[in-house]
């Protein structure tokens, strides 16, 4: 008999970076407006959320995407963990070292991660019931989007173009956090004007992922648009946070989120006065 498994869609070791020193998360419900404690294993999951039952079926491991995304994680929590070390104590403008497999590793994670959230099903879902005259059954939503991250060309293009772009890294000194969510991988449009909840790096729109509560990561497309951040890639920002710059990135992480914003501090006023404004143009000059 199989029992429950709970699959995380956000990898547990990215949560646990994001606790504070008594190891607890703070974690702000959203559209609820509650904040609550919480450990790694118990947010940004759901049982059997990647179970295949598709092929169950037919005599096949059910697990084997999660195991896949063991494996993987695992891979990125030491090269992530490495980077980390170096970005909090190089100097600005400093490159780290980043091979090509490891780029490739940390480029896939990237993608599925952008790809394999609860976010992502419900707007995959809701796309293809738009061309559908029926809904999806729970059974239905999870098979429909186990075959979308099983779907090579897809995660590979977006992977390509992830790896083929600029990295930079910002170190953040302030008192104020970098937050992630449920749904950490950001996407900004070149004006820095709107956050795009689905994309797949369209023409100059880059990502922002924040590695820790301290440390950012941007990928930026090589176009002519940011053709000047192209001296710096691999290397730590010359640019200096405030807690408006912080603030300003936290907000890609309330509009990105399904459910939850989680932080090492219990500090979300920033985060709760930004949430009303999503769907508006109300902090449109803010953000330029």
């Amino acid at each position: 008999m199989n029992r429950p498994k709970l699959h995380h869609y956000v990898p547990q070791f990215h949560i646990k970076r994001f606790a504070d020193s008594s190891g607890k998360i703070w974690v702000w419900e959203r559209d609820l407006d509650r904040v609550f404690t919480s450990s790694s294993r118990a947010v940004a999951a759901e049982t059997h959320f990647y179970r295949l039952t598709q092929y169950e079926k037919l005599g096949h491991d059910p697990s084997a995407m999660e195991k896949q995304f063991a494996e993987l994680e695992a891979d990125v929590f030491q090269i992530t963990d490495q980077w980390l070390g170096w970005l909090r104590t190089i100097v600005p403008l400093e490159k780290i070292e980043i091979p090509d497999i490891n780029r490739e590793i940390v480029s896939r994670h990237i993608a599925l991660q952008h790809l394999r959230t609860a976010t992502t099903r419900d707007l995959l879902v809701a796309f293809a019931e738009a061309d559908s005259t029926s809904l999806l059954n729970s059974d239905q939503r999870r098979e429909f989007h186990t075959e979308t991250l099983w779907n090579l060309p897809l995660v590979e293009g977006l992977m390509q173009k992830i790896y083929d772009s600029i990295w930079l890294f910002g170190r953040n000194c302030t008192a104020t956090p970098f937050v992630t969510s449920d749904n950490p991988v950001s996407f900004r449009t070149s004006d820095n004007r709107q956050w795009i909840k689905l994309d797949m790096l369209s023409y100059d729109t880059y990502i922002v992922f924040a590695l820790s509560p301290d440390i950012v990561m941007y990928c930026y497309p090589k176009t002519k648009k940011w053709r000047v951040v192209d001296k710096f890639g691999d290397s730590l920002s010359p640019v200096t946070f405030t807690d408006e710059m912080v603030d300003c990135e936290n907000s890609g992480q309330v509009f990105m989120a399904w459910r939850f914003i989680m932080s090492n501090q219990n500090s979300f006023q920033a985060e709760r006065k930004f949430a009303p404004s999503i769907g508006t143009d109300l902090y449109a000059d803010k953000h330029l």
